[in-house]
């Protein structure tokens, strides 16, 4: 297996490095910031994570944990629609015009069940579905690279007291998902907020943050969940789930009982036709297994003890004129860590390592590799690299930190520069 996530423990105290910035002159062209929340017809409860897109760009982002988006559109762009999706509703197109100064736009989505039709109702073994997805992957994903900028956010959580957290605007170069090639990443502007106290005897780092919220993009890198053939896995069809206004498999997988390894169980959604992944929830079966430390802990010290207790992660695509894009994808591991030469090793603290990165546009002209200095390798604390681009005028009136927030609200705030830039 693959591992997707790699943290770094040392034992020394936290130091500031001198700090650098970058000038940025960038104008961008006139917007409009459209306002709403997304609910449930039924119910009337908001709808976590629907897409909210743009109808003819590739600007795009998705509802936070209380329903509401923000999102910012070139005024060009006014007569044209957004169209709302989520899993098991009907989509929902809006015409932009009716949503311009009105920020308390109610969205609601109707359920939509499948319409059997002609389509031949499903379940059991779902093993041979979830092959052909893997073997279809080159024809229903981008046969060539594209460009993307993106936001990303990490932070690190002791008891309930963030003592780390970054966030940047990053430049993507996204290879063709019918090549080897690897995915790049660059920072084009960060910054960060740290708590670390002189009792802290330990600092984590966070290694490769960036390019493994990359690498969860299943399709591009199925062997990081399913091996080689998907053969120690069990697959169940659990029905047909509504999702942009198709119908797509709900899969759930788990490791063959017989298998020891650590590996993933959680839930597959296909595209019904082409067999597009087009979301997975998931998470590592790390419960009570001693041995999960050795796949996130780097280097810890001789009397430290780390308990991993979940590792959840889930990745999520968006179509357009049949190809499916890589759109968001999230981590969090949480575990405990007991000294064993303190208190007779009773005491223990926990952590929540966190990360996420949305895509907020995309591009197919222009398309370049990074040259190798500036690119984000695998090994990089980004908490340390990101001292090098801090350019305070860029955020606007988004000058605090504020870890509690959604990454969709800070997404809001910077959304007319969460865009294709004109360098």
């Amino acid at each position: 297996m693959k591992h997707i996530i790699t943290l770094l423990l040392l034992l020394f105290l936290f130091s500031t490095p001198n700090l650098h910035s970058t000038n940025i002159n960038q104008q961008p062209e006139p917007t409009i910031l459209l306002k709403g929340r997304v609910l449930g017809d039924e119910s009337k409860q908001p709808l976590i994570s629907a897409s909210v897109a743009t109808e003819l760009m590739n600007i795009s982002t998705v509802t936070n944990q209380e329903g509401y988006f923000s999102i910012r559109v070139p005024a060009s762009s006014s007569n044209s629609k957004l169209i709302i999706r989520h899993i098991g509703y009907s989509n929902k197109e809006i015409p932009i015009s009716t949503l311009i100064n009105n920020p308390n736009n109610q969205i609601i989505l109707i359920s939509s069940p499948i319409e059997l039709g002609e389509i031949q109702v499903v379940s059991g073994d779902g093993s041979q579905l979830v092959k052909d997805a893997l073997y279809k992957i080159p024809q229903n994903y981008p046969s060539s690279p594209n460009m993307m900028v993106a936001f990303y956010r990490e932070s690190i959580k002791k008891g309930s007291k963030y003592i780390s957290l970054v966030e940047t605007v990053l430049d993507v170069y996204k290879a063709s998902y019918r090549s080897y090639n690897n995915d790049q990443a660059r920072i084009y502007i960060g910054r960060k907020a740290t708590d670390i106290t002189p009792r802290d005897t330990v600092l984590l780092k966070f290694q490769g943050g960036i390019s493994d919220a990359l690498m969860l993009d299943i399709a591009k890198n199925p062997e990081v969940v399913f091996g080689t053939d998907a053969s120690e896995y069990k697959f169940h069809i659990e029905g047909l789930i509504n999702f942009n206004n198709k119908p797509h498999y709900k899969i759930s997988f788990s490791p063959l009982s017989e298998v020891e390894e650590i590996l993933f169980r959680g839930t597959i959604y296909l595209e019904y036709k082409s067999l597009s992944f087009a979301r997975m929830e998931f998470n590592m079966n790390v419960e009570d297994r001693k041995d999960a430390a050795n796949i996130f802990i780097r280097k810890k010290p001789s009397k430290m003890r780390v308990e991993v207790e979940q590792a959840r992660y889930i990745i999520d695509y968006i179509e357009n004129n049949g190809k499916w894009y890589f759109n968001y994808s999230a981590t969090d591991v949480e575990f405990k860590v007991r000294w064993t030469n303190r208190f007779f090793g009773l005491f223990s603290t926990n952590y929540v390592i966190s990360s996420e990165i949305a895509i907020t546009d995309r591009y197919n002209d222009n398309v370049i590799k990074f040259p190798r200095n500036e690119r984000i390798r695998s090994t990089d604390v980004i908490a340390e690299k990101v001292e090098y681009f801090l350019d305070p005028t860029f955020w606007g009136d988004y000058n605090v930190i504020e870890p509690d927030q959604e990454i969709t609200d800070a997404i809001k705030r910077l959304s007319d520069k969460l865009r294709r830039r004109n360098e």
